[in-house]
């Protein structure tokens, strides 16, 4: 029996949880599918730049993959785009609820 959570909770009012930027950290938060890919990558970077950058976007895949309908959404967005539909900022403002105060 293991004490690592299969999924990471999500905190309240939907806000993701914070994910340690250490190696344990992300790989614990990552989805169980991306875990290999990510140590394998690790091992394999250089010490230095190579390592913080790698660590950098797999902290933000690790952010990411707490975001319900992830996948779904990402693979909507770009089927939308690659038909080339475009977005107003008018229609973001009215798909947030944003008046046009709270533009400003």
């Amino acid at each position: 029996m293991s004490a690592e959570p299969l999924e990471p909770p999500l905190s309240s009012m939907g806000r993701v949880r914070r994910v340690p930027r250490t190696i344990k950290g992300i790989r614990e938060w990552l989805p169980e599918e991306k875990r290999e890919q990510f140590l394998s990558e690790v091992m394999g970077a250089e010490f230095g730049a190579e390592l913080t950058n790698l660590l950098a976007g797999w902290h933000a895949e690790a952010m990411f993959s707490q975001v319900p309908d992830r996948a779904e959404r990402r693979a909507r967005a770009i089927a939308e785009m690659e038909a080339g539909k475009k977005v107003s900022i008018d229609e973001l403002r009215a798909r947030w609820g944003l008046e046009d105060d709270d533009a400003e």
